[in-house]
């Protein structure tokens, strides 16, 4: 990453870290307002923040994937299609949320964010439900991780994984993510062997196509009900939308 784009990012990573403490539950007149995303309904964002469906993904820029355009095009094409199963799954109980979290192992402020939504489903255990996608956007270790965390799904581990990794210098090898997988009880055979499966290849292709789609420039992204979200927002704010979603009287999808 050339030392220009890394200022960028840096600047960035502040500016988000200054929102995110500023007193949004007291200001007046604060409460959110929401704009739909036109060729994306029933999906809507933050009213004035500039999130469009089909954006670029800013920080894809800073270290792009290695794929070809035109599959990236035709994947997005099929899940804009019907975009529900892929970014919550099948599984509906009605009158719960889902709640779906897009995040990069190296991505800053993803760890605030996940202090937050932790606190919101503790707050509201019977009111939301929580899917995970891996958007890994840094480059070959986000690449491991990414799938190390997919492959952990399959055997019930995948939160396990994913907070031993945050609490982990970053993992830059096969051989120190299958060991950090084996300290968290994970059968670190079967887990190499998912890593590279087609099915592991899939999920990270849909979770690609909804950021594309969606419009994320980068991690962490949130699809909270109906409400599309890009970076790190207040708890507050979070917590307020979540309200929202959760009085609305027909399902999301």
């Amino acid at each position: 990453m050339r030392r220009r784009d890394l200022l960028v990012f840096g600047g960035i990573v502040a500016l988000i870290y200054g929102l995110r403490a500023l007193p949004w539950d007291r200001l007046p007149g604060r409460g959110p307002r929401y704009a739909d995303i036109a060729d994306l309904p029933p999906f809507r964002r933050l009213e004035g923040s500039g999130q469009t469906s089909g954006a670029t993904p800013a920080f894809v820029g800073l270290d792009p994937p290695s794929e070809d355009a035109d599959q990236r095009r035709a994947r997005a094409d099929v899940v804009r299609v019907d975009p529900c199963p892929a970014l919550f799954g099948t599984h509906v109980t009605p009158g719960v949320v889902p709640i779906a979290y897009f995040s990069e192992f190296r991505c800053p402020y993803c760890r605030a964010l996940e202090r937050d939504l932790d606190t919101l489903l503790v707050e509201f255990p019977a009111s939301f439900r929580f899917v995970q996608h891996e958007l890994p956007i840094f480059g070959p270790p986000s690449e491991l991780a990414a799938r190390a965390s997919v492959a952990a799904a399959r055997q019930g581990k995948q939160q396990e994984l994913r907070r031993r990794f945050m609490r982990t210098p970053l993992v830059a090898e096969e051989a120190s993510v299958l060991r950090v997988a084996a300290d968290v009880g994970l059968d670190a055979d079967r887990l190499a062997r998912d890593m590279v499966s087609p099915d592991v290849q899939a999920d990270l292709d849909r979770t690609r196509a909804l950021a594309d789609i969606f419009g994320f420039v980068g991690t962490p992204g949130l699809v909270v009900g109906r409400t599309v979200l890009n970076g790190a927002i207040p708890y507050a704010l979070l917590r307020r939308i979540a309200e929202d979603e959760a009085s609305m009287p027909d399902p999301v999808c």
